[in-house]
């Protein structure tokens, strides 16, 4: 399973940062002509019909344009959270306020802020840095919990000549593509890293469980600090917003893409707090082996392993296939073959048409169960802060553990970490 390190100022306890690294070839580029011999020599390679253009990776003067073209228009955001005095679960310790520190960027001349939601997380007050070092306070005007985005404020008649960025269509974005990250990683505000988009579509797990899914992969340096902060394209427009990095490796970099981000903003700028519907399954795509070994009637889709017990999947009366004793699935489960006639194959597919869902809509599935085909109406949930399982320790209201059934578990939280304890 991969390790993925949120990439907030607070997450730096854990894990290495990734590293950027430039190709030897391109350092020997820069020697200059007087320590080189004049000697010419000729040396034989093969015969190619084809022919390459060597070109650079990058125009240096591009790059310098489009930094102090838009580092103005990019925040440091420094967040405080107040939690209890003390720890009441196991431990009993006294806790200090919670400080964390990412980056945001501006999108209107309202001063709206776009970041990711990890960073100001239950915050209790927010401050702004401004790339000329100026502060201001910030306030939290939404949250989309599970897409790991969040909108901020600052007063903008306090920001003479307000800078803000340009959104680009993230749906054009190509892997080869230049991708520029800018923040303030480790507190160093003001920063620029420089790489590719190296993938597109991928998904990454959010702290509840859910995939954010359509995520850009970028080997631009992200480290922490950088969270929140924009990943840019060659027209110094946002294609993204930057969020993780796979912790066991380099340059291996992640952002939620712009458009995710669009497609919330009106409801964020109402001050909406927008939760992810919930089927309430547990899923994996339909392959050969599986289709041979359990004797399936469909070649795609998505096999049901498990229902949760109480979810809108359980309400519906879809067929969870269970697990044997080698804890592999069983045979009898229901086949998710596509949602409103949109074709499924994995689990990701779902959870993209989703995207453009809320909590109780109405969804039709097109269900494979054994021989027969069915159309099953759903009414989707709210996806649960925490899934079936766990215990939470709750900071607010003085109950300092909310019990789940059949759980020997328990979870609580300090600002932004997750403690999970037997």
């Amino acid at each position: 399973m991969s390790l993925l390190k949120i990439c907030s100022g607070r997450r730096s306890m854990i894990g290495t940062p990734a590293a950027a690294l430039l190709s030897a070839a391109l350092l020997l580029t820069g020697c200059s002509a007087g320590s080189v011999s004049t000697e010419q020599k000729s040396i034989n390679l093969p015969s190619s019909s084809a022919t390459v253009q060597v070109t650079p990776l990058y125009d240096e003067d591009t790059v310098v344009s489009l930094y102090e073209k838009c580092i103005p228009a990019v925040v440091q955001v420094e967040s405080e959270t107040t939690i209890a005095s003390k720890l009441l679960g196991p431990f009993g310790l006294d806790i200090p306020n919670m400080r964390g520190q990412g980056s945001g960027f501006i999108i209107d001349t309202e001063g709206h802020i776009l970041t990711n939601n990890h960073v100001v997380d239950r915050a209790s007050t927010v401050k702004i840095v401004l790339s000329d070092g100026s502060e201001l306070q910030g306030k939290v005007i939404g949250a989309d919990l599970n897409n790991d985005v969040a909108l901020l404020q600052v007063d903008a008649s306090k920001v003479p000549n307000l800078t803000y960025l340009v959104m680009a269509d993230s749906s054009e974005v190509k892997p080869g593509q230049m991708a520029l990250a800018l923040g303030s990683p480790y507190g160093l505000q003001g920063s620029i890293t420089i790489g590719i988009i190296s993938g597109t579509g991928r998904s990454i797990p959010n702290s509840n469980s859910r995939n954010i899914t359509d995520i850009i992969q970028t080997d631009a340096a992200i480290n922490p600090g950088n969270s929140g902060g924009p990943l840019l394209n060659s027209k110094g427009e946002v294609v993204g917003i930057n969020t993780a990095i796979e912790a066991t490796a380099n340059g291996v970099g992640f952002a939620v893409p712009i458009n995710t981000a669009k497609k919330v903003l009106p409801e964020l700028i109402k001050g909406s707090t927008i939760r992810a519907p919930w089927l309430g399954i547990e899923g994996m795509p339909v392959s050969r082996d599986l289709e041979d070994k359990l004797d399936l009637k469909a070649t795609k889709g998505v096999y049901i392993v498990g229902v949760i017990t109480g979810s809108p999947a359980d309400r519906a009366g879809l067929v969870e296939s269970g697990r044997n004793k080698q804890n592999e699935p069983a045979a009898g489960g229901d086949i998710i073959l596509a949602v409103d006639d949109t074709p499924v194959a994995k689990v990701n597919d779902i959870l993209s048409y989703f995207n453009g869902k809320k909590p109780g809509d109405k969804v039709t599935l097109s269900i494979q169960r054994g021989d027969q085909q069915l159309s099953v109406p759903v009414e989707l949930a709210e996806w649960p802060d925490r899934l079936p399982g766990y215990y939470e320790f709750d900071q607010g209201d003085g109950q300092d553990w909310i019990p789940a059934p059949d759980s020997d578990q328990y979870e609580f939280k300090i600002g932004p970490f997750d403690f999970r304890s037997k």
